[in-house]
């Protein structure tokens, strides 16, 4: 409840720093407009708007822990989206308006005396400054809010698949050429019932003829119920050895305060077996092996391990027994923070596959360039990292979390093909 309260509190003095900021620019700016409707559209959206979204968010941060049903999180989303489509464009115009008008002042103060006033009024027709910085303004502001539609309507249904080859050393010779689909973060709640969303996944993977489908968690927000109805879907998934999985931070039903330790059971019980009833071999701290013509590797399952304020179950040192005589081994960890404190130099794992971060639903990805405030929240957070030996991808996921939308950040498939070589990397 503390940390609702606080995230609260937070949004709360954003709301009134940035609507403070925008008052003050429509005072100023209502000099220059003569149109009856811009004080009522200074009051809606300066007055009326703020004071229901800190309502909103006052009433979730109150019931979202008593929350008893997945329901509860799509009105959470619902808010998010209408509370970012009308904060991001404030933020946006704020940020330009007075960016602008600092540069202007400054140009104004340095600007060619020889350019009277006279004869600009004659060359051109006569607009305020405040004016044009207000028009120009509201044209800039508009595009995050085009950013946020499109993210809704086609970004978080955007699925892409990214290949990758990765070449080992000590691969055994009848795993060269081992295909490995990677996807992680489904989410299922944030879909509802739209089965069809996801049905086109199924296609895209099976198309990959996949020796192993791996799972990295969070297959639900917080309840069971989400996943009633999915097994025509996901059980559809094919692969040669095998599908796996893990469990994530949000399976475990911590997001809720429960009437009784047996509710919270039968909750977290109906979770493990939808990954049954979806096809799916669940590793809870342990390891299994996958033979090809006599030659093994091993796959190790780790429950979530996470730094505060995700949970901790996870025990690296229980799920590897057994492994020590594999040439080649696979953790599976839904947290990318767990290969840096407990994998890299302490143990001999191959390649670590991870998802948790979403890319934060939001960023850039163009031409190598990768950014995203998941960045600033995660030293591992996208993508292929390699420390001496070792391998780590993180898979963005296929779902969606608090913010109905992706942008720059698209839902992902991960392909990995293992090689036997040198090791490095190459395309596929």
């Amino acid at each position: 409840m503390k940390i609702t309260i606080s995230g609260f509190l937070i949004i709360a003095v954003f709301i009134a720093i940035v609507d403070l900021l925008g008052l003050w620019v429509w005072k100023r700016e209502r000099e220059d407009v003569d149109n009856k409707h811009y004080k009522w559209i200074g009051i809606v959206l300066l007055g009326v708007f703020p004071a229901l979204e800190i309502l909103s968010y006052l009433f979730f941060a109150l019931q979202i822990r008593s929350a008893a049903s997945f329901e509860f999180y799509l009105w959470f989303m619902i808010a998010n989206i209408i509370f970012a489509l009308i904060y991001l464009p404030k933020i946006f115009f704020l940020f330009y308006y007075f960016v602008i008008l600092l540069f202007s002042r400054v140009i104004e103060t340095v600007k060619n005396k020889r350019y009277s006033k006279e004869q600009t009024t004659i060359r051109y027709p006569k607009i305020s400054r405040k004016k044009f910085l207000s028009q120009v303004g509201i044209i800039f502001a508009t595009a995050p809010f085009v950013s946020l539609l499109f993210g809704m309507h086609k970004g978080r249904f955007n699925f892409f698949t990214r290949h990758q080859r990765l070449n080992f050393p000590n691969l055994p010779t009848a795993f060269d050429g081992f295909k490995i689909v990677h996807i992680s973060d489904v989410h299922l709640g944030s879909f509802a019932s739209n089965y069809h969303k996801l049905e086109g996944i199924v296609d895209i993977i099976n198309n990959e003829q996949a020796d192993a489908i791996f799972f990295t968690g969070d297959l639900v927000n917080n309840f069971y119920e989400e996943t009633l109805g999915w097994e025509k879907v996901f059980s559809r998934l094919k692969a040669k050895y095998g599908k796996f999985s893990i469990l994530g931070n949000h399976d475990y039903g911590d997001y809720t305060d429960w009437a009784d330790a047996k509710e919270k059971e039968k909750n977290f019980k109906g979770i493990v077996d939808a990954h049954r009833k979806f096809g799916f071999r669940l590793l809870r701290d342990q390891s299994v092996a996958l033979d090809i013509d006599g030659e093994e590797i091993a796959v190790t399952g780790v429950e979530n391990w996470g730094n505060d304020p995700f949970p901790r179950y996870g025990d690296l040192q229980k799920a590897m027994k057994g492994t020590e005589n594999y040439p080649f081994k696979v953790l599976l960890s839904h947290d990318p923070d767990h290969w840096d404190a407990e994998v890299t130099d302490k143990t001999d794992y191959d390649l670590t596959l991870a998802g948790h971060t979403h890319g934060m639903q939001f960023g850039i990805d163009w031409r190598g360039f990768r950014w995203s405030p998941a960045k600033y929240k995660f030293k591992r957070w996208d993508g292929l990292y390699q420390h001496k030996n070792q391998y780590m991808y993180v898979n963005r996921g296929l779902g969606f979390l608090g913010m109905p939308a992706r942008i720059g950040m698209h839902p992902e498939i991960t392909v990995l093909e293992l090689a036997k070589g040198p090791i490095g990397t190459e395309p596929m």
